[in-house]
């Protein structure tokens, strides 16, 4: 790949791909960042020797969410193996990024299509009608599998009301 390809996919991918993921790490700047540079860099490795994917947002977006995602089965297995350590010192708040990494392991532990629906409608902010034309099927079958997706996500997170706690 030539320097000046690079340059060009580099401009139109960044600021899309960083929006991407700050979506997705809870607004973590550090995580983010961290992720988007590593996407690159298995960008150029892999790119070196094969040609450039016709769609390299996606490609690069794939990287970066299989990324995260092991870094969220890091952070889980840490914080199973040492509890009630802190999470770092880069953190907003523990409980925040916490909470929202949680949020997004949970999605993407329930199988592409529903993880993907889920993403789109709530990450990405696209219509029913948009993630229906982009998956092709109807608006009807992305309001079910959003409707499915939900129920599958309420059964693997935990309850955030207080035990015994009255709510409405």
């Amino acid at each position: 790949m030539q320097e000046e390809q690079w340059l060009r996919i580099y401009r139109e991918t960044v600021h899309p791909l960083y929006g991407y993921l700050a979506k997705r790490t809870g607004g973590d700047r550090a995580l983010t960042e961290d992720i988007v540079q590593e996407s690159y860099l298995r960008a150029l490795d892999s790119w070196k020797n094969k040609a450039v994917p016709d769609a390299p947002l996606a490609w690069l977006k794939q990287v970066a969410r299989n990324i995260l995602i092991d870094i969220l089965r890091r952070k889980k297995w840490d914080a199973a193996a040492a509890p009630g350590e802190p999470g770092g010192a880069d953190a907003r708040t523990p409980a925040d990024e916490f909470e929202s990494l949680e949020i997004y392991m949970a999605i993407a532990a329930l199988g592409r299509k529903k993880a993907r629906a889920l993403e789109a409608f709530y990450y990405d902010g696209l219509s029913v009608r948009e993630i229906a034309g982009e998956m092709g099927v109807s608006a009807r079958a992305v309001e079910g599998l959003l409707r499915r997706a939900r129920g599958s996500l309420r059964a693997v997170l935990p309850d955030p009301r207080p035990e015994g706690g009255n709510h409405v």
